[in-house]
């Protein structure tokens, strides 16, 4: 039983080899899922909780709490689906989530810019041009959003520990990669781990049904777990 956390560049492929991996496996694959289950569970519209964790930070974010009202949620239904094990989770910060995790295994696809504005610009049909912008422009709002975030370079590849090039690589072949990997047992579910990744989603998910709670000031609260039990202060 194991956990994969995907993130990706535009047009690196990457979401297309966690499918693949997710059907070689039987693994369950979860991307703007998690965004769908996050928005119905806390309450909040699925286009505002998109832009809030994929886009560049606005200026009014940055002095607001909005973006870190948004980033518990997401984080919370991350660390929930992970409880489940046997499952690839892609993009949405979910590398950086699953950090502390043991025998979760955290990859990052990326290529050459313009290997990347080719696929975009066949697979959505638009202009060489526009291709290159949609992927310069996606990436850096990116960028952005996990330096504003997690305060961490998204490109610095000490955060995974696969990373695959798909310039010459397609999806099949990166998703046999990544299973190799997995059969280490470093990346096997243990009771220790599964302890761990369970006190996390729990004190997750009570942060974000605090954060939920606009009577709440979550700056006097403090959550803790240990074994599944929960402390509260």
């Amino acid at each position: 039983m194991s956990i994969v956390a995907i993130s990706e560049t535009a047009g690196s492929l990457g979401n297309e080899i966690g499918r693949r991996l997710a059907e070689r496996l039987a693994y369950r694959f979860a991307d703007r899922e998690i965004i769908a289950k996050a928005a119905e569970h806390f309450g909040e519209s699925v286009v505002k909780l998109r832009q809030g964790v994929e886009e560049k930070p606005t200026l009014w974010e940055r002095l607001t709490d909005t973006q870190h009202r948004y980033k518990t949620y997401v984080e919370a239904m991350i660390l929930e689906m992970a409880t489940g094990d046997n499952i690839v989770l892609a993009g949405l910060a979910s590398t950086l989530v699953l950090r502390p995790i043991p025998h979760a295994l955290r990859v990052r696809a990326n290529a050459p810019e313009r290997i990347r504005a080719d696929r975009v610009e066949h697979q959505q049909g638009l202009t060489r041009d526009a291709a290159l912008e949609h992927v310069r422009t996606t990436d850096h709002e990116r960028a952005a959003r996990v330096k504003f975030l997690y305060q961490v370079n998204v490109d610095d590849p000490l955060l995974y520990d696969v990373i695959i090039n798909t310039e010459r690589l397609m999806a099949d072949e990166g998703a046999r990669i990544v299973q190799g990997a997995l059969q280490e047992q470093r990346f096997q579910t243990s009771a220790a781990s599964r302890g761990q990744l369970t006190d996390l989603s729990i004190v997750a998910s009570a942060k974000a049904a605090f954060v939920a709670n606009p009577t709440i000031d979550l700056r006097r609260v403090f959550v803790s777990a240990n074994g599944g039990y929960v402390c509260l202060s």
